[in-house]
């Protein structure tokens, strides 16, 4: 019934044209301020057991959901969280639609651990974050956590960069809807409706979310077709909560991940370049796409048990499956495991082809947290400890598959040319103590044990192709205190090991005997916070010194495959500060810095030598990390052009401007591969009205890079040695650098200025 009065109150307000049939998916991200006694109560729905709070000493970053409404349209979760200190947002199609990552201290998205409600969403194989798979996810965020370096124990893959916690567990105490439209450049279209019941009873509530994005993308057929829902449904009481979850998302997007090539990077013309799908003949395949589905199915149960203990259990199911097309042409038969084709007494031993590379796979598993504060305040302590006992199991069961849909001269239909499966567990433990101690001191204790089993098909020492199986164990202890010597300051100072095993490339294309270490990381951290009504911020200092960080470095193994190789010693170490600053009544100013040195001691580069078939090994020292710009820094303005008043509406304006500075494409500080820094500033004005379209309209307008700035945040490289053969004629990515050296390298430029508006209708 409640659905039902909704739609009559949208359709009365001549709103059902504007949102599209619900089949239109889309999702809204306003979010309103709960009454601070229901709130405290709600939003602990869910133990975050992982979460970082005002005294823990790990420095992060909380993006809450009024912030997250006032920002959002429709691009991912990385170009929401731009104000983070220390990261860099990237988009395969240049808009933030589609496939998009972000780097922390210059890690990779493998290295920044991403968990929703404490629950992994890392890929287990690849380590990966594909936020395409789950599009729209920001809008279903009560709050979004980023904690910088190592962070607190956590579920999942090893942190080396930061982690980020997605919180979607919160329960709106009243009834509501939420309708959310946005319209951009490059064709980009956003519909979505949010419902939710409130709490019915005082014990029940039930919500769901559809949404749909579209976008024709900066570079060229670049589309995206994202689609999601999220279904919550919970029950609460004095002492217990139970929430059910289901995430959905679908996306098919036009490939776009091979960059543009080098030669082009300064042609106006073909700046927008793409080359997937034009292998074939004539126009680009139409269909060169990446289509998959994942659905999660959550299950959270918490239980006060009483004298100030609590359990928090969950269980976890994903479901994924989908695949990769492409169009390839002068294939050999034989390399799809099919002999050469006899036609009228001709032998056609190449065809061109389309075909599909699959992966269907299974994630499931449990965590827990047992939380406990005893009654009883111990001598010396101004609060009672707080013991938190924590876990989990989880095991990835994947098939990887491909298969033959069109061929140009005859070929098995379906045709299956390869298939593995893989199976891999992971098991986690910790225990962890706080201390408050009198005068504003309390320290931090955390341990934690991990274990990883995984199964796969990989080479022999004999080079045979065999199911091997991989067991690690790794143990990260961390440490800290936190001090609140006056009521405006504070300090604290952390330490904490991380270890992190190698991904599915490493393992299934190397050997026992070529097969890299896990890598390790020592990370410390100490920090200055200060606090007042006018000026908050803080100043944090870190060093990340790794063991065995793995990187390209050109080698090839001994099945002739180029892999990750470890690095015996590198570091990061740099200094970061955010703040925010009531300039006068109605100008705030806001930021965040970083200032780094990010060094590999020594480095050895292996060049494939064209002429003779071989390697030529080149050593570099003290060269800087890729990807690792030395300053990144942003900055807003924001000015509040019509305070509320009695009208009950308000226009706010925001300036920001960001600066990332060079970032060299490999470790060997050369500068023929280097992204140059760039500049970009985007406006934003935010209008809310109340009681003018249902309980309140809001609109947020933003500029994206407000002055058309032609910068590219991303790229990758290949370099190599030939005097007998100049490729460049012949290869639009070869570059030459001097010497016989030449290099591939593809480029993913950013989109230029660009519009996006939205309209939140929230009943």
């Amino acid at each position: 019934m409640f659905l039902r009065s909704c739609c009559r109150q949208l359709a009365l307000c001549g709103l059902m044209g504007l949102c599209w049939p619900l089949f239109s998916y889309a999702q809204n991200t306003y979010s309103d301020t709960l009454n601070e006694p229901e709130a405290k109560a709600l939003r602990t729905v869910v133990i975050q057991a992982t979460r970082a709070g005002i005294k823990t000493p790990v420095p992060h970053t909380n993006l809450t959901d009024e912030q997250i409404a006032r920002l959002y349209h429709a691009q991912d979760v990385p170009f929401l969280l731009t104000g983070v200190p220390s990261l860099v947002e990237t988009s395969d199609a240049g808009t933030g639609i589609g496939y998009t990552g972000m780097r922390i201290r210059g890690s990779d998205p493998t290295r920044i651990n991403v968990t929703i409600n404490g629950i992994p969403l890392n890929d287990a194989e690849s380590q990966n974050v594909f936020w395409v798979d789950l599009p729209d996810l920001a809008a279903s965020a009560a709050e979004i956590q980023v904690q910088r370096g190592v962070g607190l124990s956590t579920n999942g893959a090893g942190a080396f960069g930061a982690t980020v916690n997605l919180d979607l567990s919160r329960v709106e105490p009243e009834p509501f809807a939420r309708i959310t439209n946005t319209f951009g450049s490059f064709n980009t279209r956003k519909h979505s409706a949010y419902i939710g019941s409130g709490l019915l009873n005082k014990r029940f509530s039930f919500s769901g979310r559809l949404s749909q994005i579209t976008s024709e993308g900066y570079v060229d057929r670049a589309t995206a077709d994202l689609r999601s829902y999220h279904l919550m449904g919970a029950y609460v009481d004095e002492r217990q909560s139970l929430q059910v979850h289901v995430l959905s998302g679908h996306e098919r997007t036009y490939q776009a991940w091979y960059g543009l090539p080098a030669q082009f990077l300064d042609i106006d013309s073909l700046r927008t370049f793409n080359v997937a799908g034009t292998e074939r003949p004539g126009d680009p395949y139409p269909d060169e796409v990446d289509d998959y589905t994942q659905r999660h199915y959550l299950l959270h149960y918490k239980r006060e048990i009483g004298q100030g203990l609590a359990l928090q259990l969950n269980g976890h199911y994903t479901r994924g499956f989908g695949f990769y097309e492409q169009y390839k042409t002068a294939q050999a038969y034989k390399k799809y495991g099919l002999e050469p084709l006899q036609i009228g007494g001709i032998t056609i031993s190449k065809t061109d082809l389309v075909r599909r590379r699959w992966l269907d796979n299974h994630f499931y598993g449990t965590t827990f947290a047992l939380r406990w504060e005893p009654a009883v305040n111990p001598p010396k302590l101004s609060a009672p400890p707080v013991f938190t006992f924590g876990g989990g199991w989880n095991r990835y069961s994947g098939r990887h598959f491909g298969d033959i849909v069109w061929a140009q001269y005859d070929m098995p239909k379906g045709h299956i040319y390869y298939d593995n499966d893989a199976d891999k567990r992971d098991f986690n433990a910790y225990a962890r103590i706080d201390f408050f101690f009198k005068k504003g001191f309390s320290t931090l204790f955390d341990l934690q044990y991990r274990t990883v089993r995984y199964e796969f098909l990989g080479y022999d020492q004999n080079q045979n192709n065999v199911t091997q199986s991989v067991r690690l164990g790794f143990f990260n202890p961390k440490l800290g205190a936190h001090w609140q010597f006056r009521p405006q300051w504070a300090a604290y100072t952390f330490f904490g090991v991380g270890n992190r095993e190698p991904n599915r490339d490493d393992y299934t294309r190397s050997t026992p005997l070529s097969r890299p270490r896990p890598e390790r990381l020592y990370n410390w951290e100490s920090g200055l916070k200060y606090r007042a009504d006018a000026l908050q911020w803080t100043l944090n200092a870190f060093y990340m010194d790794y063991r065995d960080q793995l990187v390209l470095d050109g080698r090839i193994n001994d099945v002739g495959a180029y892999i990750r190789t470890n690095v015996p010693r590198s570091y990061r170490a740099g200094i970061e500060l955010e703040g925010t600053a009531v300039l006068l009544r109605r100008l705030t100013l806001s930021g965040a810095a970083a200032v780094s040195r990010n060094k590999v001691l020594e480095f050895v580069e292996y060049r494939d030598n064209w002429d003779t078939g071989e390697q030529e090994a080149v050593a570099f020292r003290n060269t800087d990390l890729a990807f690792s710009p030395p300053v990144v820094a942003r900055l807003e303005l924001g000015w509040a052009v019509w305070l509320p008043s009695k009208k009950r509406h308000a226009l706010n304006a925001a300036l920001a401007g960001k600066y990332v500075g060079r970032q060299f494409l490999d470790n060997t500080g050369n500068l023929n591969t280097v992204l140059p820094a760039y500049f970009f500033a985007d406006l934003r004005f935010n209008y809310d009205v109340e009681r003018f379209v249902g309980r309140r309209l809001s609109i947020i307008v933003s500029v994206n890079n407000l002055f058309d700035a032609r910068f590219v945040a991303n790229g990758w490289v290949y370099r190599y040695l030939s005097e007998g053969y100049d490729a460049r004629p012949d290869d639009p990515y070869v570059r030459y650098e001097g010497n016989g050296v030449y290099h591939q390298a593809g480029f993913f430029p950013q989109a230029g200025r660009n519009v996006m508006a939205t309209v939140v209708i929230a009943f």
